[in-house]
């Protein structure tokens, strides 16, 4: 049963399409960036030279080429370093976030389907505890009205009126049936 829980949090708690786009745009700009920092110290570099030994020999070259193994390494690894942490501040973040608003999301979805008894539910340190508490007292006042009003709409007898309003009265209560109160 505690493995069901788990599976259902992981899956429900927040969209699955959000997080990864999330994560995705987040991890393109950090490739973006140690690109353009890549290309502005290669472009910088092209107009110079380097002397370097390489394997006991002297060699001169561009400093642009010989940077260029050097760029791209260094920017893989902060890619890579990077984009592990970006990954994991973005899921939190998300979570945070869109965990919420999914679980309100679907909360209000079911008041959607007519049941006017379920309490909206965030956890104790969310954002959103106001809005649920706010959304919790509308939906006892809704809860309230319509099942005072139906319970005077099943008093009033159909034969008592004209068949017009028999017709009104009969749809008003299929109405208030499907509302869960």
């Amino acid at each position: 049963m505690k493995n069901d829980i788990r599976h259902r949090r992981r899956i429900h708690m927040v969209k699955m399409e959000f997080q990864r786009d999330f994560i995705i745009k987040f991890c393109a700009i950090i490739v973006f960036a140690a690109l353009i920092l890549a290309g502005i110290v290669y472009a910088l570099s092209t107009k110079s030279t380097t002397a370097v030994f390489e394997n006991s020999r002297l060699i001169i070259k561009s400093t642009a080429d010989f940077l260029l193994p050097l760029l791209l390494l260094s920017s893989l690894v902060a890619i890579i370093a990077t984009g592990t942490l970006t990954i994991i501040f973005t899921l939190i973040i998300s979570h945070r976030i869109a965990g919420p608003l999914y679980r309100l999301e679907k909360d209000i979805a079911e008041v959607n389907n007519g049941n006017l008894n379920m309490e909206i539910r965030v956890r104790k340190d969310d954002e959103l505890q106001d809005l649920a508490k706010s959304l919790n007292q509308m939906l006892k006042l809704i809860n309230n009205t319509v099942s005072v009003v139906s319970k005077e709409i099943i008093n009033i007898p159909a034969t008592s009126l004209p068949e017009k309003d028999q017709q009104h009265l009969e749809n008003a209560k299929n109405i208030l049936k499907k509302f869960k109160c």
